[in-house]
């Protein structure tokens, strides 16, 4: 099991597909902020959500050999979401905590961040949500 996080086609499968769901994430919250003029949190929160969707998806059809189109669920979802939750808690963790304890510029901070939230969510994901029985 922990020789899957070894495994760089999976690596790299995971890293494609999460850059997708942040595009789209990124997109529809412009949109909706942008253009429609909704409210930012409203914006933000759409986005992730979609994003999320998206990611959940894409990595049961593309990222990891055991799953397909038919293993997706709502059940899965959930699972899945509370990964992304668990990462987007250590993303705020690094970004409060290197924050309150050095004075590296904010991009820097942030690019850490996301780092550690992306490896948390690829953990989580491949050793729980994803994770091929028997």
């Amino acid at each position: 099991m922990i020789s899957n996080l070894k495994d760089k086609g999976l690596f790299f499968r995971f890293l494609g597909i999460s850059a997708l769901g942040t595009i789209a994430d990124y997109l529809l919250a412009l949109l909706l902020a942008v253009v429609l003029l909704a409210p930012p949190v409203l914006a933000s929160t759409c986005g992730f959500v979609l994003g999320s969707v998206i990611n959940y998806c894409g990595h049961n059809i593309f990222s990891y050999k055991h799953t397909s189109q038919s293993t997706i669920s709502v059940r899965g979802y959930v699972k899945y979401f509370m990964a992304v939750v668990s990462s987007l808690v250590v993303r705020l963790a690094v970004v409060a905590g290197l924050g309150y304890i050095t004075g590296l510029p904010f991009w820097f901070i942030l690019l850490a961040a996301i780092g550690a939230s992306f490896a948390v969510n690829y953990v989580i994901s491949t050793l729980w949500v994803f994770r091929k029985s028997g």
